[in-house]
């Protein structure tokens, strides 16, 4: 099959794993008859009729994960190959990958913001991604009890069922609690959850866990729902055309193309519940319930029952930030889920997040998340077209 002179457009096989098509075919859609036509192949079909079919096809590039063996072939075809997500270094390949040590970082935020202070880690040892993702995860808590979970290559990344694993139960017993665990992905994640419940360890009161990649189908599937940080798809995909574009005008990229714009979608496998300060901990759980009417620091003090001073004290010891920083965090928590799930104008998203007006909505909003309120409703849309 050539390509004729009346189609013009670059070809670009995407030799992807299921899951990620249904990650990265959005970003690619819009792209699709406009210079570029994009062929899926499935990753793991046999090798030697996928380079096959490739060599028939006469790709502009491939777009692929990084598999031994099978990476080395799709480079022997003589196109720009582009891996992603991935860093991994191989001869003649373009990295487009997430920053993993930035999750590691988020992670660990995460989990010290909800008031745990013992950690712990749990992934593959063979995945590159979760050793530069525990190193950023232990870059801000320090070193941690790790756990090695056994890779099992016969099941695939949304393939799931109930698997008894007495080790990961009896090492979840041995750790001092409350304990906030980061997993690599969320397949692993739901596992910890699983192995929780079966040694009857409560989540999130005596375990919390937090996650990476948020892909729903796993993380709204676990008991109880899996907290993970969002990675940008759309952005990876308009990496990899950005890339793919340079190097076909002869400017290939030195090094790795690293995206770091990743949030936290907190779910029910982690929260405040691991404070030991019960006042800090009943006082989260009002500011959370009447994130409307609570107005300031002073306010939330004295509803609580004590001083500012001793407020501001207690919250430093149990969570490391001030009271008027997780009021922020809180107020706009509450408005990203306004903003994602409803059309309530951002006037009266505003009030009722217990702010006096739509610019300081804004203000704080942006500061802390990097975009506008309107911004940030557009692009939840687009992640759900």
């Amino acid at each position: 099959m050539r390509q004729s002179e009346s189609n013009p457009s670059r070809r670009i096989a995407l030799v992807q794993s299921s899951v990620n098509v249904r990650r990265l075919t959005p970003g690619f859609a819009s792209l699709a008859g406009m210079g570029y036509d994009f062929w899926i192949i499935d990753l793991y079909r046999q090798p030697s009729l996928l380079l096959e079919s490739l060599r028939e096809w006469k790709p502009s590039a491939i777009v692929t994960e990084w598999l031994p063996g099978l990476t080395e072939g799709l480079v022997a075809l003589g196109c720009p190959v582009i891996l992603v997500p991935s860093d991994e270094k191989v001869d003649g390949v373009f990295n487009v990958d997430v920053d993993d040590l930035a999750i590691g970082r988020l992670a660990a935020n995460h989990l010290i913001s909800r008031g745990y202070r013992n950690f712990a880690f749990v992934g593959r040892r063979d995945a590159h991604y979760a050793k530069q993702r525990l190193e950023g995860f232990q870059s801000i808590v320090g070193d941690v009890p790790i756990y090695w979970e056994e890779f099992r290559d016969w099941r695939q990344y949304d393939e799931y069922w109930r698997d008894p694993d007495e080790d990961m139960m009896d090492w979840l017993l041995g750790q001092p609690k409350p304990l906030g665990i980061f997993t690599a992905h969320d397949p692993t994640g739901r596992h910890v959850l699983e192995a929780a419940a079966q040694a009857n360890l409560d989540v999130p009161f005596v375990v919390g866990v937090v996650s990476a990649n948020d892909d729903e189908s796993v993380c709204e599937m676990a008991r109880p729902a899996l907290s993970s940080i969002r990675l940008p798809w759309r952005k990876i995909a308009a990496e990899v055309m950005q890339t793919l574009e340079a190097v076909w005008a002869g400017k290939s990229p030195r090094g790795p193309v690293l995206i770091s714009s990743l949030e936290i979608v907190a779910r029910g496998s982690s929260s405040f519940e691991a404070v030991s300060d019960i006042l800090v901990r009943r006082s989260m759980q009002s500011l959370i319930s009447q994130i409307a009417s609570i107005k300031s620091v002073e306010d939330w003090a004295t509803q609580s029952g004590v001083s500012r001073r001793v407020f501001e004290r207690r919250f430093q010891a149990a969570l490391g930030r001030s009271p008027l920083a997780m009021i922020q965090m809180q107020r706009i928590e509450r408005a990203k889920i306004l903003l994602s799930t409803t059309e309530i104008p951002i006037s009266l998203i505003a009030e009722r997040c217990g702010y006096q007006s739509n610019e300081r909505l804004s203000v704080n909003f942006r500061a802390l998340t990097g975009m506008s309120p309107a911004n940030y409703r557009r692009s939840t849309r687009d992640r759900s077209a």
